[in-house]
């Protein structure tokens, strides 16, 4: 089986954190020829010898990865939302009648709008937290206000106001930009993991995020993964509910979640692999790429056996302005 696993142009340290922590994971399967294109090499070290390094220019890199998807057997993509970038490179797999490792098409583009994913939850009944655009009516009793793009990833350009109009104020200083509104909501942020088969679900993680306001910025320091306890079944009857409302969500899928008094709340669907990844195979002692391949070639696979899950820390720059 060769696979192509594709990211966005953006060589930040936790895209290679993650990328290596796939590659690594992918390197204990057997049978398994991994290419990866990617516009820079800084990053990547002691690579497997079962993968390979496509290096593509900014000029050329459409060209590269219509070559790369054309020579693969899969593809797996890895790469934000943002621009409708995961969308269009997961189209392109499917039309050139490859595997996709990943969620469909539509099910990218329902998750890549925050809007659309929480019209759709709420249409559902699921806890959600309300997102609107600066034209519609807002409510008067937000305690404070975050604006984020509505085709964002994780914390990117996502900003923290205590007023409604300073958030419209900032807003309409970037008219070409879509952006939505949402209501601070007090809790604490967590991130589901999951792995979904056409019939499976497996919660893999409950992993509490480390985030900061600095400077009207909201910004991403890292994940303990499993370090939160799901006892009681709610947080894998909720993920079950989400992955429900959206058809289509397939593979990796993380669910952020913000746990407050009273109960959790979904804040974003990501349709594509987290940053929790990066310590999901030492916390449940388990391989979960391998779980991912088992999947598509038996349509099954294994819950790992572990009794207890080991909480792992990931820590990352996540950019806050230094004095």
């Amino acid at each position: 089986m060769s696979s192509d696993l594709t990211r966005s142009s953006s060589s930040d340290f936790r895209g290679d954190m993650l990328l290596t922590a796939l590659l690594a994971d992918l390197s204990r399967i057997d049978d398994l020829s991994v290419t990866v294109l990617r516009l820079s090499s800084q990053g990547l070290h002691n690579l497997p010898d079962n993968v390979s390094v496509v290096m593509s220019g900014s000029d050329d890199c459409a060209a590269a990865l219509v070559q790369c998807i054309a020579d693969a057997d899969a593809v797996w993509p890895l790469a934000p939302e943002s621009d409708g970038l995961l969308e269009s490179i997961s189209r392109m797999a499917l039309q050139n009648g490859k595997l996709l490792i990943g969620s469909s098409p539509d099910a990218v583009h329902l998750a890549g709008s925050k809007y659309l994913t929480s019209q759709v939850l709420r249409g559902a009944g699921i806890t959600t937290v309300a997102t609107y655009f600066s034209t519609d009516t807002l409510p008067p009793n937000a305690q404070a206000w975050i604006v984020k793009p509505d085709d964002g990833a994780g914390c990117s350009d996502t900003h923290l106001f205590s007023h409604a109009a300073l958030a419209r104020q900032w807003i309409a200083a970037r008219p070409a930009c879509a952006v939505v509104l949402q209501p601070y909501v007090a809790g604490r942020p967590c991130s589901l993991s999951l792995l979904c088969g056409s019939s499976e679900l497996f919660l893999l993680g409950c992993s509490e995020q480390r985030i900061a306001a600095a400077d009207h910025r909201i910004h991403y320091l890292g994940s303990t993964v499993n370090s939160i306890s799901d006892t009681d079944g709610q947080l894998e009857r909720l993920a079950r509910r989400v992955v429900a409302a959206i058809p289509g969500l397939w593979g990796y899928v993380g669910i952020d979640i913000i746990l407050t008094e009273q109960g959790p709340v979904v804040l974003a669907v990501n349709p594509r692999m987290t940053m929790c990844h990066a310590g999901l195979h030492d916390s449940i002692g388990a391989n979960p790429a391998g779980m991912l391949v088992e999947i598509l070639r038996s349509g099954r696979c294994s819950e790992p056996r572990r009794q207890k899950n080991r909480q792992v820390s990931i820590d990352v720059d996540g950019g806050l302005p230094r004095h």
